[in-house]
């Protein structure tokens, strides 16, 4: 597609978003100042709303200086959260009353999305949007940037059948009204008419994902917003701190004996620590999976080759999973 067709889908995007925001009375953007709740704010405004912005930031967070610009530009009113270590390790507590998980990568991103929804909440938020389902619909993952047509059209089937985002959760944890404009079914269906020429595209021998997106941001002066790097959420805002402050609580006794009583072959500290959090917390752990779709790494069952539970994603006879040093210790540990 040419660029004009592209940016054209961008502007039904556009009104489709600011539709859905208007519809649900979202008076809050949970803002990182990334191409999705960029484009998100930029809607809103576009469809005549003047949402506060709230986002959280950790010392070294990259998200600070594009939030200034973005909140800059389209003036909006901007709240900063600068969370201490213990405000950050009891939102990861509330992570995993509400998700069955002990996927560090997870439960830290989880803490972020909670320390803006508790600070939303304390501020009488409405509802609050957030930019969930822009990676998944229009192709925002690094990993799916050279993937053939046949590929990304297989995806786009699989994240419209339905996709996990942790705001869901948190947000019924604590009691706030999230919505996923990024996620309506106006959504789903522009990106099948987006997929792949307005999603993926080739600029100056670099691939970009959100292509459409991208277009729009730029048209309406985000240029610095509009091509930046992707960033998660956990580096982005900084919050990935915690899992070095993760691997500080832990011993790599106390990890032992978890892989021995659990018979998980526990990948890192940070794990280790998740999961003698959710037995202090008198959490359940979820049951072992006995046929053959389950994990190799924790023994739980595998949704979509992706292991819920511990994060390991297993594929094509290989297993990826977020992972240290401890793992050569308790690899060996887990029951067949």
């Amino acid at each position: 597609m040419e660029p004009d067709a592209c940016l054209s889908l961008a502007l039904d995007l556009m009104r489709a978003v600011g539709d859905e925001l208007r519809s649900r009375g979202c008076d809050t953007i949970l803002f990182s100042g990334g191409i999705d709740t960029s484009f998100v704010a930029l809607s809103a405004v576009k469809a005549g709303l003047r949402p506060r912005l709230v986002t959280v930031l950790f010392p070294g967070s990259r998200d600070e200086a594009y939030v200034d610009l973005v909140a800059s530009k389209l003036g909006l009113e901007l709240v900063k959260v600068r969370p201490t270590v213990e405000e950050a390790l009891r939102c990861a507590d509330e992570a995993l009353r509400a998700i069955e998980t002990i996927d560090p990568i997870e439960v830290v991103s989880a803490s972020a999305v909670c320390l803006g929804l508790a600070k939303a909440r304390e501020l009488g938020s409405n509802c609050v949007a957030t930019g969930d389902g822009g990676d998944e619909l229009f192709i925002g993952y690094d990993f799916l940037l050279d993937a053939d047509p046949q590929r990304l059209s297989e995806w786009l089937e699989k994240v419209i059948r339905g996709a996990f985002f942790n705001s869901v959760p948190m947000g019924s944890r604590l009691g706030v009204r999230v919505h996923l404009p990024l996620y309506s079914q106006r959504a789903k269906e522009i990106a099948l008419r987006a997929s792949p020429g307005c999603t993926v595209r080739s600029i100056r021998g670099r691939p970009f994902g959100k292509y459409l997106m991208r277009l729009a941001l730029e048209a309406h002066g985000l240029v610095e917003a509009a091509w930046r790097p992707k960033d998660p959420i956990t580096r982005g805002s900084g919050v990935e701190l915690l899992l070095d402050f993760m691997r500080r609580l832990i011993t790599t006794e106390e990890a032992v004996s978890l892989a021995r009583a659990t018979s998980i072959a526990i990948p890192s500290y940070p794990h280790a620590y998740l999961l003698k959090r959710r037995l202090t917390l008198g959490l359940p752990l979820p049951p072992r999976h006995k046929e053959g779709s389950s994990c190799p790494v924790c023994g739980r069952q595998l949704r979509e080759d992706h292991c819920p539970f511990c994060g390991a994603y297993v594929g094509k006879g290989a297993v990826s999973v977020y992972s240290d040093e401890l793992y050569r210790v308790t690899g060996p540990l887990r029951a067949p």
